[in-house]
């Protein structure tokens, strides 16, 4: 997961203690959030302890998903404690508002045109006539309504580009230009040696000429993108901006947190939804004022959890603005993700760290705690074995540029779990890669996982294998072998379903 999320530079106040008080918990908190007069003995919470480089707004962090405490701040970055409140049921509770074309025609500073959301009167009359021809008429609907229509209709009518240069502009006098020092970063992203600056604004930056081109980019450039759009339409949008709660670059990190959760499903949901590692990784979506109240909105998803299995596992709120162009960007997270190592050193070139982290299950709180039968891979079963050139057509076809790990074979699983991208990786990480091939009368061959791993959810699970140089020259033409795991863990461990062999090669 690249490329998400970025911020500006906002400095904290003195500010120490909860940034709520007991006595003043809203109803719609007691109601959905901590589900009881106080804000941790009727649910079941999460606490971490993050350090977190610029950008981030303390005020923003308590949300109707999370609260949090600042404990200390240096010149670079600050370390905070956040409890979040997975089992919250704010999706329950949107509403919705028939008036809301005049009731929210007050909140301009969520409406107005910016130099990024930047529509203006003829994309607002172009806008609707293009969704009255697909049938939408925002005059008849109510907001909620008018959300999810039309961000599920944006989603499906743009086009993606790859490229990601956003994070190295800047507007310096209210238009985009690119921050100097990232020069070299954002031409990089060009497609060619012609394309111009103005070119990649278009397709990235600049939200009204998105909605003509029909394009977008990153999270980041889709986030701008549909609230220009909504706020064309006249719903109150803004941004924000979200980590994962640890560094998923730092196996130790990710161990620690997983280690400490001890309800099965949110453990199972997290598990599922963290980074993969490797990598420099954020996340950025809108919110929408709907039914009185802000409201989450990613891609076409109203209403987006804390908890995810497909974002992040744990989304961790650090900063809302109302136009993307407010916040520097290219001066904070644009330059470590270019220039890495910058300053502060933490974990990786990730601006974030878990520090440390605990569970809580209230005195008063009534959670169920079932088991998870599929929360990860521990035993799976070899279904299939096929030498490099037998590999089925609807597998190769993942391979476009060849396999660079250059294996031997293949060998095929039959376990999948759904809605867990990384499961192949984490399984890998815990279980032996060594292998025996045997065959009567001929020496055992060693063999070792080659590092391809290739996936189509439940279709196909499938590593490359490599055989060991030292045994290349005992292998037997025309024998037939039996594949033979090498376990090392007692927990993450290889089988292989009776009468499966790598049959001789083609």
């Amino acid at each position: 997961m690249r490329r998400y999320l970025h911020g500006p530079i906002l400095f904290f106040s003195a500010i120490a203690g909860w940034c709520y008080q007991r006595d003043s918990i809203t109803a719609y908190a007691k109601a959905h959030k901590y589900f009881g007069p106080d804000a941790k003995e009727f649910t079941y919470t999460i606490t971490s302890v993050m350090q977190i480089a610029k950008p981030f707004d303390l005020t923003d962090m308590t949300d109707d998903y999370q609260d949090a405490r600042l404990l200390s701040q240096d010149a670079d970055s600050a370390t905070v404690e956040i409890t979040y409140y997975p089992l919250n049921t704010n999706r329950e509770a949107i509403g919705e508002n028939p008036n809301w074309k005049t009731e929210y025609a007050q909140m301009t500073k969520y409406l107005a045109p910016t130099a990024t959301e930047n529509w203006d009167e003829k994309m607002r009359a172009d806008l609707l006539a293009a969704l009255r021809e697909d049938g939408i008429d925002p005059a008849v609907l109510t907001d909620r309504q008018v959300v999810t229509e039309v961000s599920r209709w944006l989603k499906r009518r743009s086009r993606f580009t790859n490229a990601f240069a956003i994070w190295y502009v800047h507007y310096p006098n209210g238009t985009p230009e690119v921050f100097p020092l990232l020069r070299p970063a954002f031409d990089k992203e060009k497609p060619a040696s012609g394309a111009t600056d103005q070119a990649m604004f278009d397709q990235e930056v600049l939200g009204r000429s998105m909605f003509y081109n029909r394009v977008h980019g990153s999270c980041t450039s889709y986030a701008i993108y549909l609230a220009t759009v909504m706020r064309a339409l006249g719903i109150p949008a803004r941004i924000a901006f979200f980590i994962p709660p640890v560094d998923a670059n730092d196996t130790k990190e990710k161990e620690m947190l997983l280690a400490a959760i001890h309800h099965n499903g949110v453990r199972a949901t997290i598990r599922h939804g963290l980074p993969r590692g490797g990598s420099f990784t954020n996340h950025l979506f809108n919110e929408l004022f709907v039914g009185n109240r802000w409201v989450r909105v990613n891609y076409d998803v109203v209403g987006q959890n804390t908890l995810d299995d497909s974002y992040l596992g744990l989304l961790t709120h650090i900063l809302t603005t109302d136009s993307v162009s407010h916040v520097p960007i290219a001066e904070t997270w644009g330059r470590r993700y270019a220039m890495y190592p910058v300053e502060p050193r933490l974990s990786s070139q990730n601006p974030y760290r878990l520090l440390k982290v605990s569970d809580h299950f209230g005195a008063h709180a009534n959670v169920a705690n079932p088991e998870v039968s599929n929360e990860e891979l521990r035993t799976v079963t070899v279904k299939e074995i096929y030498w490099k050139e037998a590999l089925p057509p609807s597998a190769r076809a993942g391979l476009k540029n060849g396999d660079p790990t250059n294996p031997d074979f293949y060998i095929a699983i039959q376990e999948y779990i759904p809605h867990y991208a990384n499961q192949m990786r984490d399984f890998e990480a815990r279980a032996g890669h060594q292998f025996a091939l045997v065959s009567a009368g001929h020496p055992d061959l060693k063999a070792t996982l080659s590092g391809m791993k290739l996936s189509n959810g439940a279709e196909y699970q499938i590593w490359g294998v490599r055989i060991d140089a030292a045994s290349r020259q005992d292998l037997a033409p025309g024998a037939e072998y039996t594949l033979h795991p090498i376990n090392t863990s007692e927990v993450y461990t290889w089988t292989v379903k009776p009468g499966i062999v790598l049959t001789p090669r083609p």
